[in-house]
Parts: structure tokens; sequence; C-alpha cells
């Protein structure tokens, strides 16, 4: 069964939603179930896909807790009523791809549970007397993980593609708050490169790059993970605060940076190796906003501090190549651990005591 419905069947669904009347579980929730393209039965041992929407309502608030359809990405379950809490044991008996489940459950039960459970608060937007919907849409059924899996994939870019867009939209809100911030260093930054007669590129964000050796190809994707190798200074001091070429720092080796996650690094990364290809060698100067901004960062990295890196982009992976270089590095660590093993138990049998003589 397709994920999408036609306008037709949403229609018929949101009609069948409103008259069908809710049944009461024991544990104070309510649910109904809409079946209107009914197709296989779900049997125990199946896998279920299904699309989740979870929604809080009173009369001043409809919000979206949780979307699996703003995310792109179906939730997956082996069906097995049994095995199911309550209050799902009842309202997932004798369901059928493309049924639609909605589950309405009281907030003074949510309120009272939270109450009895030292150290819980419950959502600060919650009332006694309201209720969370969640929505439950079975969207297909597979006999075996090697079905779901292969499902999964399917999904996979789509979700990833959605993700990437809702970061990014968080991302370029905080640099509009950051303006005047990087405004401010992007005077200090714009000086220093025109005193020492130094040529580079702003980029949208407002990191600047100046490029000693071009590389080739295409710019790097945010479908693509860059391998880079790194040396990061202050820019008041020139101080060495990091680097995975230097020894003394004791992480040596290129650093993988999946461009369509922008989390995890400093933004100003991000916005330097978008602009690169592979074999690119390049100055970066970043803002302090686009760093470690007003915190800082431990004793080297001061708030506020301007940062420059010489960055070279060693190797471009998509993301075969990327599982392919992660499963070959797994294998090597296994066969270093076996090989260690191995190592503990010969010394441990050559040094061990001789047999007592009868």
């Amino acid at each position: 069964m397709k994920q999408f419905l036609n306008a037709a069947v949403i229609c018929v669904i949101a009609l069948a939603s409103c008259t069908t009347p809710f049944k009461k579980n024991k544990d104070g929730s309510e649910y109904k179930v809409i079946s209107v393209t009914k197709g296989a039965k779900l049997l125990t041992g199946n896998f279920m896909e299904l699309n989740v929407l979870a929604k809080y309502k009173d009369a001043s608030i409809d919000t979206v807790l949780f979307s699996t359809i703003e995310e792109g990405m179906p939730q997956y379950g082996l069906y097995d009523t049994a095995n199911f809490p309550m209050p799902f044991k009842e309202v997932f008996k004798n369901i059928h791809v493309g049924d639609s489940i909605i589950l309405r459950i009281p907030t003074d039960s949510i309120l009272a549970k939270s109450q009895a459970q030292p150290g819980q608060t419950p959502p600060a937007y919650m009332k006694k007397g309201q209720f969370i919907y969640q929505y439950y849409t079975i969207t297909n059924s597979y006999t075996t993980k090697e079905q779901v899996d292969s499902a999964q994939k399917t999904h996979l870019k789509v979700a990833r593609e959605r993700g990437y867009k809702k970061q990014l939209e968080q991302v370029e809100k905080m640099i509009g708050e950051s303006k005047a911030d990087i405004e401010k260093d992007d005077k200090v930054i714009e000086e220093y490169l025109a005193k020492n007669n130094i040529k580079a590129t702003k980029t949208k964000w407002g990191t600047y790059i100046a490029v000693q050796n071009e590389g080739t190809g295409e710019k790097i994707t945010t479908s693509e993970t860059a391998s880079i190798n790194y040396t990061g200074k202050t820019f008041d001091s020139s101080k060495v605060f990091d680097s995975n070429t230097d020894p003394k720092f004791k992480h040596i080796g290129a650093y993988d940076v999946n461009m369509g996650q922008l989390s995890g690094l400093i933004l100003g990364w991000f916005d330097a190796i978008a602009q690169m290809k592979r074999g690119t060698k390049a100055t970066i100067y970043i803002p302090s906003a686009l760093g470690y901004g007003k915190e800082g960062r431990g004793p080297d990295i001061k708030p506020g501090d301007i940062l420059v890196f010489d960055m070279e982009v060693v190797d471009v992976m998509n993301e075969e190549a990327l599982q392919a270089k992660q499963q070959a590095m797994q294998k090597q660590q296994m066969e270093a651990q076996q090989k260690m093993m191995d190592s503990i138990q010969k010394t441990q049998k050559n040094t061990a005591a001789p047999a007592p003589k009868k």
C-alpha cells in the first residue's frame, strides 16, 4: 500500500473519524479504529510500518508534538499484541494495513503520573481536563527484517533532507539573531586581511576562506562526508588549540564531517567546507558567533574569540564509500582486539605455575 493516500481517501478518513465513537480502555484512555481502505490483516510476527502523529489540544493550543510525516521516516515495529503495553494491547488488536487509529489520552492521567514520579515535571503548556491525541496509520506490513531494512532505505533520503532543512532553518535564525556580533568580527577580519594582503572570499554566513589550493571536482554537498586535516588557532594570539596533524594533541588522522548534519561542530566549519572540493587547502577565519560564541571553550578559547583554521580536504565520500570505510575500520579494530586477546592468553599460558610433582 502506498504511504501517501489520495485526497478522496483522506476525506473519507476525516469523515469517519468524526462519526466513529470512541471506545474506552481500562486505563482511562479512549480510542477508535477507522477502516477505509482495508488491506491485509496483521499477524503476530509481522513487522508493521506506520505513520505517527501526536498533538496536544485545548482552547488556545493545537500543537504537533511529534510527526513521522514531518520527519519523512515512518516507524517500524514487530506486531505482537501479547507483549504490547496497555492501552496498545487492546487498541492494536485485529488491525489491517490501511487502518487509522486515534488514541485520546486525558492530561489528568499524565499529570497524575508525573506527580507520582519524583523529579518529573509535566510540560508547562499542559492543563487539566484536556487531551493528548495520538494518530496511527498502518501504511504497510512485512514478513521479514530484510524487507523492513529495504523499506527504511527508501525513506532515508527524504528523512535526511527534511531533517537538514529543519536544522538549517534553526541555524539561520540563530545567525540572524547574532548579526551584530558577526558584523563586529567581520570588520576585524576584513582589516586583518587587507593589512596582510590576503585574498579571501566571504561566505553567506560570514566565514572567510583564503584558498591556497583550489582542489578538483565539484563543491562538497550535503549528501557527502568530507575528511579533513586541520589546525586551529586563536585569531588574537595565533596559539594552536587543536590539530589532528600534530602528534602532541594525540588524535592523528583525518576527521570526517557529515555535511548533511548541522550539529556536533561549530557552524563555521560547515560554512567553509561547503565551499571546498576534494584536495582544497585553505585558511578559514570564523567569527565568534559561528565558533564558540560568548561561552568560549576551555582555557585557550576565550568568549568572543575569532578562530582561524588551516584546513585540507583529503577525501570526499558518498554514503556507500563512507560505509565501506567504517566497515574496514571496524574490521581492523576487531582484528586488533583479537590479536591483543591472543597475546594475553599466550602470556598467561607461558607464565602459568607448573603442575606439582607427584
